[in-house]
């Protein structure tokens, strides 16, 4: 059998076949063949479509009368047979026998079957067995039989791959939704009775208990916010976020926005400018919560690293798109630091600033992907001590 100089072997073969009638057209077929099934099996992760290709290959191109493929990546054993023959399930059986060796079986009626170890990375994968009825054609077709069970084994070892990162991105999910279930009723009680606290259900309360109760509302706010930042994140990352989009006003999504950080704004003596009324009437086809949900993370953040000066939203449009960009007169973003403010869990040190600022380091890296997923983009820019600027471009109405 073939080892990992099979291509010698080839070559080797075909100098002694020089001159002696060698069909050189069947020889070019075989590696057109091979190379297509490396491409076509790059292209899947599915285990038995893998084994579709395979078939298609080595029936056309090597003459098989039977293959079979047996691997734990599928629930059962995969077997074909040109007739319903002994041939068949005799390769079916030798699959599914120990296969860590390459080696060349006999077959009722005269065939012949060459059974391969499909190795990747050091690691057996499974067995593949091919048969024909002509004893002969096993022996000849041993190198390219070789090489179609490394590419096998490259294609299952992806398909591995990515059906244990499928499962993984799941059982993140379904624990971050149970987990933020369950986190859910505690912070809806607490919020609950702080606020009848704070209406003085039960008696007047001083100065200093309503500063204390007021701070267990913001730490219950902070709180419930960064449980639904990581249900968001789990939903993106199993790919299930559903969008639903519907035509809406950019003045409208802007204004909606503003009031939600209005009061942080206030308390900062921080001033909140609008330049968009050139676009107010611009239609979106949006997710209108998603927009708004991107907008209030990005003034949200340029006003708690802001201050003194201002946080500004401005609308453009170009090439068919929309474009609205939060600015702010903080201490910008570090140099070089562009693309690292949008990776999750990370919070980057504005200017000189050293103190870390509250929150979870998950709304930039939320707005991104959000955005991204509904055909548009979010970038940053920043000079230094001129404050950092924040561009979310959108679909316009038919995109």
């Amino acid at each position: 059998m073939p080892d990992g100089n099979s291509r010698s072997t080839l070559v080797s073969t075909d100098q002694a076949d020089a001159g002696t009638g060698v069909d050189w057209e069947r020889r070019a077929r075989r590696l057109e063949a091979l190379c297509g099934f490396a491409a076509e099996a790059a292209g899947t992760v599915d285990a038995d479509e893998i084994w579709r290709l395979l078939c298609g290959r080595l029936v056309a191109v090597l003459g098989a009368d039977a293959a079979a493929l047996h691997t734990p990546l599928l629930p059962e054993s995969r077997a074909w047979s040109s007739a319903d023959g002994a041939d068949g399930r005799a390769v079916g059986r030798l699959a599914e026998e120990d296969g860590a060796q390459a080696r060349r079986a006999a077959l009722p009626g005269g065939g012949a079957a060459l059974v391969v170890p499909l190795e990747h990375g050091g690691e057996t994968l499974g067995t593949l067995a091919v048969g024909w009825e002509d004893a002969a054609r096993a022996e000849s077709d041993e190198a390219v039989i070789g090489m179609l069970a490394r590419q096998t084994a490259g294609a299952l070892a992806s398909a591995r791959a990515y059906a244990r990162l499928t499962e993984a991105a799941f059982r993140r999910e379904r624990f971050f939704s149970a987990m933020s279930h369950d986190l859910r009723t505690p912070i809806t009680a607490i919020v609950g009775y702080s606020e009848l606290l704070a209406d003085g259900i039960v008696g007047e309360l001083n100065g200093q208990q309503l500063e204390m109760i007021e701070r267990i509302s913001q730490v219950s706010g902070h709180l419930s916010q960064l449980v639904n930042d990581i249900l968001d994140l789990a939903k993106l990352d199993a790919g299930r976020m559903e969008f639903h989009r519907e035509p809406v006003t950019l003045g409208a999504l802007v204004d909606e926005a503003l009031v939600t950080v209005e009061p942080q704004a206030r308390s900062k003596k921080l001033e909140l400018r609008t330049d968009v009324d050139p676009h107010r009437e611009t239609m979106l086809n949006v997710d209108g919560a998603r927009v708004r949900q991107i907008l209030v993370n990005l003034l949200s953040n340029a006003v708690k690293f802001t201050e003194q000066g201002e946080v500004a939203v401005v609308a453009g449009g170009d090439d068919g798109r929309t474009w609205l960009e939060v600015r702010d007169t903080g201490p910008g973003l570090p140099a070089g630091s562009e693309e690292a403010v949008f990776e999750e869990f990370l919070q980057i040190a504005a200017g000189t600033k050293s103190k870390r600022e509250p929150g979870s380091g998950l709304g930039l890296a939320i707005s991104r992907r959000l955005a991204r997923a509904m055909g548009g983009d979010l970038t940053a820019r920043s000079g230094a001590g001129n404050g950092a600027a924040f561009t979310l471009v959108l679909p316009a109405a038919g995109g």
